[in-house]
Order: C-alpha cells, then structure tokens, then sequence
C-alpha cells in the first residue's frame, strides 16, 4: 500500500512538472516626447503578454490596436478623463486593444494573442499618431 501510495504522489508531481505553464511575457513600454519605446515589440502567438505602460509624458497617452485576434484581454490602467473612445476619437470603430494612461501613472494590459501576423500600434490622442507616436508588435 505504501508503494502505490508513493508512485500516486510521483505521478502527479511528474504531471504537474511537464504540463505547461502559460508563464506571461512581460513587455515594459515607456512613453515620452510622443514616443513609444521600444517602438517594436515581439510576442509568441498563445502565450499571455504582460505590457506595462509607463507614461513619463507631460501629456496623456494610450495604446491601441485596430484589429487583432486575443482571448483574455484585461487592463488595469486608471479611467483617464476626457479620453473616451467613442466619437470624440476620430476614429470609425474602438480598437480591439486598447489603454489609456494618464500623465504621470502606470497602467498593464493583459492579453494573450491568438494569431501571428504584423500589427500597427498607436496612440488615438488627436496628432499623436502624426506625431510619431505608433509602433509594431510582431506576433510569432
């Protein structure tokens, strides 16, 4: 009895050992003088990213994408006043992938990408985009 009871409990430990994580990828974005840095980020398709947006600016910024298939999306980030996505935007539908980050504050989006591709990131901030504020993130 004391054998099975020990090969039970080094079965599961084995189980346990080999079944796979979903260990996040942490990405870190900072935002100055209409910047994003990194300008291009890299990502694997199913494993959860973790992206913290560190908004140094005098200014209000956010993150945003158009299109991009993910599950498992959540933000943290603070309600940043005056920034609504709706018409006051520009823009002719809400991004699929969006954060806003008010001057001066951190925010983190979570998401977990579902298809490799290329995808353009920006932020929706009326001239910020023209200004140079956008970027890719690759998804292998």
């Amino acid at each position: 009895m004391k054998k099975i009871l020990i090969l039970l409990l080094l079965t599961s430990v084995i189980l346990a050992a080999c079944s796979p994580q979903a260990t996040p990828q942490l990405i870190t974005m900072d935002t100055n003088l209409m910047k994003f840095q990194p300008a291009m980020i890299e990502v694997k398709v199913g494993q959860p990213v973790k992206m913290t947006m560190r908004n140094s600016d005098s200014v209000d910024h956010d993150f945003s994408i158009m299109e991009i298939p993910t599950s498992k999306m959540s933000s943290n980030a603070e309600p940043v006043a005056g920034h609504a996505m709706g018409g006051s935007s520009g823009l002719a539908k809400e991004p699929e992938l969006h954060m806003a980050v008010a001057m001066g504050k951190n925010g983190t989006l979570e998401f977990t990408p579902t298809k490799s591709g290329t995808y353009e990131f920006f932020c929706t901030v009326a001239g910020h985009k023209e200004a140079g504020m956008k970027g890719t993130l690759v998804v292998k």
